[in-house]
C-alpha cells in the first residue's frame, strides 16, 4: 500500500480528497476514576481489553477487602475453577496466582499496584502479602 502510494505520487497520478471538517469529528470522552473500575460482570474478554487500554495510566482498579489496587496486566484462564462464583469474585492460592470471575469464564492477575505502593508481579506481591 505505501509502495502503491509513493510510486503514484512520484507519476503524479493520484487524487486528493479534501477533509471533511464537519461537526462529524468526536473526541474522546475524560476519563475520570470512577470510570476506570473494572465492571468483572462483562465478558472475560471485555475486562482484558479494558485493563489493557488503561495500561499504564491512569490504570484499571478493583476493591479487595476495602483496599484499591490498580491492575496492569491481565489474560483470559483457560484452566478450570468453581463454577459457583459470582463475578468480581477471586479465587488465589497466595502464592503465585490471583484470578477473578467474569461473566463467562475468569482473568488472571498478573502484575498489580497495591494502594500506597509500588507496581509488581502477583508472584511479588505473594511474597510479603496475603488475601
Amino acid at each position: 500500500m505505501v509502495l502503491k502510494t509513493v510510486n503514484a505520487i512520484e507519476s503524479n497520478s493520484y487524487t486528493s480528497l479534501p477533509q471533511n471538517d464537519s461537526g462529524s469529528i468526536k473526541h474522546a470522552p475524560k476519563i475520570f476514576k470512577e470510570t476506570c473500575e473494572i465492571i468483572w460482570s462483562q465478558s472475560s474478554e471485555a475486562v482484558r481489553n479494558f485493563i489493557r487500554g488503561l495500561s499504564p495510566h491512569p490504570a484499571a482498579w478493583t476493591s479487595i477487602h476495602g483496599k484499591l489496587f490498580k491492575i496492569y496486566l491481565a489474560d483470559i484462564v483457560t484452566h478450570e475453577h468453581p463454577d459457583d462464583m459470582r463475578p468480581g469474585e477471586y479465587v488465589t492460592d497466595n502464592e503465585t496466582f490471583l484470578h477473578f470471575r467474569t461473566n463467562d469464564g475468569f482473568i488472571a492477575v498478573l502484575e498489580l499496584q497495591p494502594e500506597g505502593k509500588k507496581r509488581l508481579k502477583v508472584e511479588d506481591y505473594f511474597r510479603g502479602n496475603k488475601l
